[in-house]
């Protein structure tokens, strides 16, 4: 019925302008109020926990969430009274400079050289400057043996205050330290530290040792200047406050060390005699090394190479062995999301791979192929608050090969998790080329990734089936199941990452040579092709959307049985149609995918359809950036603005517009997406604006967002070959007179490496590329894009020397091959 309708032309031709000209990272921030509450962490990749470090400087110790799981209580047994909030306050009388979260002026933050995670925290007290350094380590071990996790691992936090006086008079300084429950911090959808400060816990303080009852919650050491003590009345009541007296341009320094934990007295002592100058050092070069592994990016722009090197450490520091689970987990976010969603870990480990940290990577991989099974747990329950309720459908028959069953670990037990495992372990195949790694026969990833193809090939049968002579609306589609804390049914979200999981197998088994490779991709091809016409049927008999011109939108749904756009859920499953395209389950052009687009852009009529909420619960947050789409008074409302999502940590955008090649589109994405919601200091994304950081897959997916930039693998959605698109998407502004960009060392999905250097001459007229190729499987072809940083198009170009034809889209091929140098010269059109 909707064949005849018109739906506007959604894309402009690459290199069009559209209003107000390519979107800037200026332009981007121009539009946004900044979060105000952001929260890093620091840990040792291995080590299970990890500390909080909140905006004013204030510690947390968890884990707060997840605690009544008997194996987490397993985990927690050996620390004792872990639970504590280190508040950090000064002055006299005590002064909390930012505690509500508000963004105060008299605080900066930041992470050492921009990308380490050391923190630092600076607060301005009068004439006097506040600067605390926060880092961990092993006690007694160095970093990088954090991923041989022994059962006597202490988690050792240094808090190190160092105060100078700026002024020209002597000063005295305060320092008050507050050592509370947990009870007024909030780690969740928004974070946030309560208006009452939480009662003491219950310690004392006999130098250099805190004590609770006769366990060693933390180390003070005598400092060089000035006086500590417990205060035992006051407005702080059973505080530690330093005490120094400073003349003009003096300095002191107060050392603070909390184990995760109470430990005896000979594990405390041990923390006294630490040398922290050396276990910094130690740390340092720890992180060092990480951050200057394979897949370095090099931009224009500081703050992104920043968090491009960021971004692997944050990651590291989430992976932890649950020693009495004998579990690995890349977790969703430390201290709240404790349970494990293995969906998000998957999606992001690639990145791991792709930096060269193999070693950080494979034993969550080896954890998803131990846990394997035939037991599909809670996968047919759906959560309404406490409650849990059967989905109604075919069920699941009971064999092996499913993948995302963690037992009691398992926050959600989701079809998503199943297809993204799958993907994950074919991607890190073929991004190692580790034969050895994939092995063969029972208990290998190998056979993993075989049973789970076998998984989905026995549970669509389930489906195809009919009713009074007709194919059932799910037909050929997995039976319904839970899609995330409430939702369940018969999503396009769910058998899209199946789709895309099963993709990676097959194109992985084809490059193998596997003997089921082409069974595989013969069920992949049936499996599209149900998704497609279901979706298709389902759009038919969905309820259009009116349009402001009197006009009727189709209306794809995110559910064949969920057929009107006012019942939609405003979650990342909202988007799940257009996720289908981002990921090629669908194909990214597919009508489908343009109706879906439209929808989402032209939004709803006013007073129907779901309106956010949080921006008036949190108006002092950024959460106030939704308030503009999301207003009861307009004509009409979206679910997202600048194509960024109120869920930040699942980014539909950049791979979406990538596979697209709509350009425009795409630097929207990425300028807004960059601008809001990342904590900029601290390098570290969120969920939700202003909620649970570093929350796993966001960061992870940025990052393989902007190498796609700059080296993507293209197509094949049908698990068939790949192409090589080298420079796709480079920012106009990152392309300015004298320029230079660079990836080097780059991992591919081929194997092996690619090296790009670009170079822009001076006037601004030509750029030069320098591309080295070394890869395990040849590319079906090989295309790169030369734009100006002007808005020229291509005039001419030359590989090696040679003159070649200039393509749509500033574009060229380049000779295929697994191994080659090219020297790539453009020349841009003259004004």
């Amino acid at each position: 019925m909707f064949a005849l309708m018109s739906v506007p032309l959604l894309l402009a031709p690459v290199g069009a302008a559209e209003e107000g000209g390519e979107w800037t990272a200026e332009r981007a921030l121009a539009c946004w109020k900044p979060m105000v509450r952001p929260v890093q962490h620091v840990g040792i990749p291995g080590y299970q926990f990890q500390t909080g470090v909140l905006w004013d400087g204030s510690l947390v110790f968890g884990p707060l969430g997840f605690r009544e799981l008997k194996v987490m209580q397993a985990e927690t047994a050996d620390l004792g009274d872990s639970l504590l909030h280190v508040s950090v306050a000064f002055g006299e009388p005590p002064r909390f400079v930012d505690r509500k979260g508000a963004n105060a002026p008299a605080i900066r933050r930041w992470l050492e050289e921009g990308r380490l995670p050391i923190l630092t925290v600076e607060t301005t007290d009068g004439d006097l400057l506040w600067r605390e350094t926060v880092f961990a380590h092993l006690l007694g071990r160095k970093a990088d043996e954090g991923m041989t996790p022994e059962p006597s691992d202490v988690l050792v936090t240094h808090a190190l205050f160092h105060v100078s006086n700026t002024g020209e008079t002597p000063q005295q300084a305060h320092l008050w330290l507050h050592l509370g429950d947990v009870s007024q911090v909030h780690f969740g959808y928004k974070c946030g530290i309560g208006e009452e400060v939480a009662p003491a816990i219950p310690h004392r303080f006999e130098a250099p040792l805190g004590l609770l009852g006769e366990r060693v919650r933390y180390v003070i050491l005598p400092p060089a200047e000035g006086t500590v003590k417990q205060q035992s009345d006051g407005s702080l009541p059973g505080a530690i406050e330093w005490t120094v007296s400073l003349e003009p341009k003096a300095e002191a320094t107060l050392e603070v060390r909390l184990p995760y934990g109470t430990v005896d007295r000979a594990t405390a002592e041990r923390i006294v005699a630490i040398d922290s100058e050396a276990a910094l050092r130690e740390v340092r070069r720890f992180w060092k090394r990480l951050e200057q592994g394979p897949s370095q990016i090099e931009t224009p722009d500081a703050f992104v190479n920043d968090y491009v090197a960021a971004v692997p450490a944050q990651m590291a520091q989430q992976i932890g062995y649950r020693r009495h689970s004998d579990v690995w987990m890349y977790k969703t976010s430390p201290n709240h999301y404790e349970g494990y969603w293995p969906c998000n870990a998957a999606k992001a480990l690639p990145t791991l791979d792709l930096r060269g940290l193999t070693d950080l990577s494979r034993p969550v991989l080896q954890s998803f192929v131990e846990t394997q099974t035939e037991d599909v747990g809670a996968l047919c329950e759906e959560r309404r608050g406490g409650d849990r309720d059967q989905v109604q459908g075919e069920g699941y028959a009971k064999t092996p090969g499913f993948l995302g069953n963690f037992g009691e670990w398992t926050a959600n037990t989701l079809l998503l998790s199943h297809g993204l495992e799958l993907w994950a372990l074919s991607a890190h195949y073929r991004i190692t080329r580790d034969r050895e790694w994939l092995g063969e026969g029972k208990g290998s990833p190998l056979q993993a990734i075989v049973d789970g193809c076998d998984w989905l090939r026995v549970q669509r049968r389930r489906t195809m089936r009919e009713e009074d002579g007709r194919k059932v609306a799910h037909y050929g589609l997995l039976p319904a199941a839970s899609a995330h804390d409430w939702l369940s049914g018969n999503t396009i979200f769910n058998d899209a990452f199946c789709i895309y999981g099963m993709t990676e197998a097959a194109r992985m088994l084809r490059e193998i040579g596997h003997p089921r490779a082409e069974e595989f991709s013969a069920e992949l091809a049936h499996y599209r092709r149900c998704l497609h016409d279901r979706y298709v049927e389902a759009r038919d008999r969905a309820k259009p959307i009116p349009q402001a011109d009197g006009s009727l939108l189709p209306y794809v749904p995110r559910d064949v049985y969920e057929l009107d756009w006012r019942g939609l859920d405003w979650t990342y499953t909202g988007y799940s149609p257009v996720r289908a395209g981002a990921w090629g389950a669908l194909d990214p052009h597919d009508e489908l995918v343009e109706q879906s687009l439209a929808f989402l852009e032209q939004g709803m009529p006013q007073g129907e359809g779901p309106y956010f909420g949080a921006h008036k619960q949190f108006p002092d947050t950024a959460d106030a950036n939704w308030g503009h789409i999301s207003d009861p008074h307009a004509a009409r409302h979206h679910l997202w603005r600048h194509y960024v999502e109120y869920e930040t940590m699942w980014p539909v955008g950049g791979p979406l517009f990538l596979a697209r090649d709509d350009l425009p589109r795409f630097f929207e994405w990425l300028f807004n997406n960059l601008a809001v919601v990342l904590h900029r200091d601290w390098r570290v994304g969120v969920e939700s604006l202003d909620g649970v950081p570093s929350c796993a897959p966001g960061d992870g997916e940025r990052w393989q967002m902007i190498r796609r930039m700059f080296v993507n693998e293209t197509g094949g959605y049908d698990g068939s070959e790949q192409s090589l698109f080298l420079l796709q998407a480079i920012p106009r502004e990152w392309l300015k007179p004298g320029a230079h960009l660079a990836a080097r060392d780059m991992r591919t999905f081929f194997g092996g490496q690619v090296d790009l250097h670009v170079k822009v001459a001076k006037d601004g007229d030509e750029v030069r590329v320098k591309a080295g190729l070394d890869l395990a499987v040849a590319p079906k072809g090989i295309t790169i894009r030369l734009r100006s940083g002007d808005g020229r198009p291509l005039r001419e170009a030359t590989v090696n020397g040679k003159a070649v034809e200039v393509l749509a889209g500033d574009t060229v091929r380049l000779p295929e091959g697994k191994s080659a140098e090219y020297v790539v010269a453009g020349r841009f059109a003259r004004n």
